[in-house]
């Protein structure tokens, strides 16, 4: 199979499953029970990558550095004063890449 049929299958099934949500997800969003469920998933989600970085790949723990202490602690008063879990990354994010650029991790 050429690369180029590849990038067409691909193409196609990532706007079908674009398409789909347009069209259906309107209807699944409406229901309470969904709404529900998904408030827990940017949380979810978070945790997951925290507890990834935390982990070495020989399945030790590691402390985290200052840098991802102080990214951390900013993010979590962004997120606790605006309730947007979103403003986390856009502040945790660049704090912890300028504390990592002077020295702090």
């Amino acid at each position: 199979m050429s690369a180029l049929v590849v990038f067409a299958v691909a193409g196609i099934g990532t706007y079908l499953l674009r398409a789909s949500m347009v069209l259906v997800g309107d209807r699944l969003a409406s229901t309470d029970w969904l709404e529900a469920r998904l408030a827990l998933v940017g949380p979810a989600v978070l945790a997951c990558l925290v507890t990834a970085g935390l982990v070495v790949s020989d399945g030790s723990v590691r402390l985290p550095g200052l840098a991802e202490v102080t990214a951390v602690v900013a993010a979590i008063v962004i997120v606790r004063r605006t309730g947007n879990l979103g403003h986390a990354l856009f502040v945790g994010l660049p704090l912890y890449w300028a504390a990592a650029a002077i020295g702090l991790a």
